[in-house]
């Protein structure tokens, strides 16, 4: 389960979106800024809530376990600089079944608050098969009021990890 639904949401997955920080590139001459985090997933917590219509079993694991529209996944994942790094905050997102029965063809609606030391992320987007492929940021506080940009996620050490990179317009 912890597997499923770590890349389901981590992918946050936030596309869920446990992250580092760098400034990968840093600000160009364009003023995009790119920052980078690792979420951990090994460290974080999840929970699925699953809503009516109730699964016939509640382990992800067997044949007999089913997805619904509207069940949720709930996510608290640390972030680092970097595998085994600093760390630098922590990942929240929550995300909504919108489409499938299993976690490896499922729709899944997320939103996620990326929580720093000098400010916050949100972020929106959709998982789809197991992987967030691009999240809109769709604002911040603090050092990040006003972020608008994107972000992509990509797997690493076998669904125990994810690497996020937002990518920040001026």
């Amino acid at each position: 389960m912890r597997r499923a639904i770590t890349v389901a949401i981590a992918a946050t997955a936030a596309a869920g979106l446990s992250v580092a920080l760098s400034t990968g590139g840093g600000a160009s001459a364009s003023g995009t800024q790119t920052l980078t985090f690792f979420e951990d997933a090994g460290r974080g917590t999840e929970k699925l809530i699953d809503n009516a219509p109730k699964s016939p079993t509640p382990n992800p694991g067997s044949r007999r376990f089913r997805l619904s529209i509207g069940d949720e996944l709930v996510v608290r994942t640390p972030l680092f600089d970097r595998k085994g790094g600093a760390r630098l905050g922590t990942l929240f997102a929550k995300g909504t079944i919108v489409k499938g029965h299993r976690f490896s063809s499922a729709v899944i609606q997320v939103d996620e608050v990326i929580r720093l030391g000098n400010g916050q992320l949100t972020l929106a987007g959709v998982i789809r098969d197991q992987v967030l492929n691009a999240a809109a940021v769709t604002g911040g506080t603090g050092a990040y009021e006003g972020a608008r940009g994107s972000a992509t996620e990509r797997d690493v050490n076998e669904g125990r990890g994810a690497e996020l990179s937002i990518h920040l317009l001026p």
